[in-house]
């Protein structure tokens, strides 16, 4: 999740326009390939003034844009990751695999 509801934002009439959604939770690794936008109600949203007539929550989005932004090389290169498995480390070890042309990020599922 990228933003959550925040109880002062009074989005009802025209919603969130040229906002800049952004993470950090991207860094490390490589932005090639196919990007997939997901948005989703959330659930736990009260206010009715987006439901249709059958009471689901709807919305719409106008237009996106994905920006990314990031050095040619890893400004981080020369700090010590004193733990293994800290994210520093994770992120050291990521970019020293890409350099090698082996994956950028090694996933496995519980």
């Amino acid at each position: 999740m990228i933003l959550s509801r925040r109880p002062n934002d009074d989005d009802r009439h025209d919603g969130f326009t040229k906002w800049p959604f952004m993470t950090t939770h991207t860094w490390g690794e490589n932005p090639r390939g196919r990007w997939t936008l997901e948005a989703h109600i959330d659930r736990g949203n009260k206010d009715t003034s987006s439901s249709g007539q059958d009471g689901e929550a709807r919305g719409f989005l106008k237009e996106w844009t994905l920006m990314i932004h990031g050095t040619r090389d890893p400004p981080y290169v020369d700090l010590p990751a004193h733990d293994h498995n800290s994210k520093l480390a994770i992120v050291k070890k990521a970019h020293e695999s890409t350099r090698r042309g082996g994956p950028v990020v090694k996933a496995t599922r519980p």
